[in-house]
This record gives structure tokens, sequence and C-alpha cells, in this order.
């Protein structure tokens, strides 16, 4: 079987913890299934994201800062409109939530909040959590049944994830974003999304943690494995 391909969307810093351990949770995968990776700047997404992303059997949206805030998107939308699994944890999942609404809305351009822009309700796609912090703290959410979520973490009841993020999916957005496809798939105890899939792609799943905090060479994250079996699947992407 041939060698596969997996993109990460971001700019690589080797001394941010998130960064590094997303790259020894690969690694640690590298015994198990046959692939190489590769980090691709934001910024060159900007212009030419489908040539350079169509080598990629799957791509990932790892923590920021990104260099470019379109160049992700174009690279988020890339992977959700031809169906290449995909994998976005902490700032990957708010850009993902930005991009999915930028599409349903056909707006010009959207904003994080972290950009202080005076935004119209039906722009307003993200907004700070009720505990969040920038240090690392240990969340907690409840899978929902029948979801690909639940299946990856194996029916559990409740999960643990360790994460830092401070802003998640707009409330109001989440029955309008959920008739469209894109699903909460998990919900902490004040009921904050912190996982959510796509459910009209084979895998698209974005978390508000860092899955590869609790990854090990010996104990794979079932996320992290979840999304090389896919990508594993995908040796010709698919176009639609």
């Amino acid at each position: 079987m041939n060698r596969f391909k997996i993109g990460i969307l971001g700019n690589l810093d080797e001394n941010y913890q998130p960064h590094y351990r997303m790259n020894d949770s690969f690694r640690d995968l590298q015994g198990t299934f046959d692939f190489t990776f590769d980090w691709i700047p934001t910024e060159t997404l900007v212009d030419n994201a489908p040539v350079i992303l169509s080598q990629y059997q799957g791509l990932v949206a790892g923590s920021g800062p990104y260099q470019s805030k379109e160049g992700v998107i174009n690279g988020i939308r890339y992977a959700r409109e031809n169906n290449i699994p995909f994998f976005g944890t902490c700032s990957g999942f708010n850009y993902a939530v930005l991009e999915f609404g930028q599409a349903l809305f056909q707006l010009p351009a959207v904003h994080h909040p972290y950009e202080d822009v005076a935004l119209q309700p039906n722009e307003i796609f993200l907004q700070p959590l009720s505990f969040c912090g920038t240090g690392m703290h240990t969340i907690n959410f409840k899978p929902v049944k029948g979801t690909l979520t639940d299946k990856i973490y194996n029916m559990a009841e409740i999960v643990y994830e360790e994460s830092h993020c401070t802003y998640g999916v707009s409330l109001q957005m989440i029955s309008v974003f959920d008739k469209e496809g894109l699903i909460v798939a998990g919900c902490d105890e004040e009921g904050e999304a912190k996982i959510m899939e796509y459910n009209r792609n084979d895998f698209f799943i974005i978390t508000l943690f860092l899955p590869q905090f609790r990854s090990t060479l010996q104990n794979p994250h079932p996320l992290i494995r979840a999304f090389f079996e896919a990508a594993l699947k995908k040796q010709q992407p698919v176009y639609y």
C-alpha cells in the first residue's frame, strides 16, 4: 500500500508545546501507519490552496497563532468541500467554525473575537467560554450518542481532556449550524460544545481541546488514531 501524506495547516513554532506535542503524537503513529506529514504555512494558502493541498490525504488545523486567517480558512474549506479527512484542534476549532459560518451566510469576510471588530448578529460565530484560561486545564464532556465521536470514544459516558482555549461556538449559532451538518458531538456541564463534527463528510472533527496532550506511544489518542485511519482510506483524494 502506498504511503499517504498528512498536511498540518499552521505556522510551526518548535518551542510551542501544543505544536511539538502534536509532532510527537504523530511520530508515535508512524510505526502503525505508513505516512509522512508536513506543516503548511498558512500564508502560502491564500492564493493557491487547492494546488498545494491536493497531494494530501488528510488535513489538520493545529493550534495557532496563524500568519494568515484567509489561508487557514482556505485550507479548511478545501477539506470540507472535498471530503478530505480533517481534524481541527483548539484554534483549528475556532477557524473551522468561522469557515462554516462564512460559507453558510455567504460573507465576504469573517472575524475572530480577537480582532475586536463590530459585527452583525449573523456574523458572530464565536464567543468567550464560561470557564476558560490561557493556561492548561482539564475539561470534561459527554459524547452525544450516535455520533462519530461517540463511536471513537467507545461510547464513554464522560471524557476528560486538556485545553487552553478561551473561545467556543456561539450558542445562538448551534441550531443553525446543526441543520446544515455541523453538529455538536459533546458538551460540558455548562452546555458548551467541546467537540463538533461535520456529519456530511467521512471524517471532519473539531475540538476545543488538545488531544495530543493525552496521546502516548503506548496509548495513542483515539481521535488521532481515528483520523489516521480515515486518511489511510484516502490514498487518492476524492472530489465532489
